[in-house]
């Protein structure tokens, strides 16, 4: 499976690190509890926009391009599913 591929280290590396992220854009607020007692905190919104891309545009564009990110989430997420299931059928690696 994928461990095999690229290494028990990597894979603890990336979920040790995006637990460190989350941890630090959830001020803490890391269990089911109390992720979302902030009632100014949105989902999927991390205030982080380095290039300005939100810069100048009306709240419909803004709407507009939040539906187009969740879409695409969505996609990478049926994507990914293939090909763990790719992994898990045939036993061998995607690439």
């Amino acid at each position: 499976l994928a461990p095999s591929v690229v290494g028990v280290s990597s894979m603890v590396q990336i979920v040790v690190w995006m637990g460190v992220l989350e941890f630090w854009t959830n001020k803490g607020n890391v269990t089911m509890e109390n992720m979302f007692e902030d009632p100014k905190r949105e989902p999927g919104n991390l205030g982080f926009d380095p290039m300005g891309l939100s810069s100048g545009k009306s709240q419909e564009e803004k709407d507009a391009m939040a539906l187009k990110e969740i879409k695409n989430g969505r996609l990478a997420m049926l994507a990914i599913g293939g090909m763990i299931h790719h992994n898990w059928i045939t036993g061998e690696a995607l690439f």
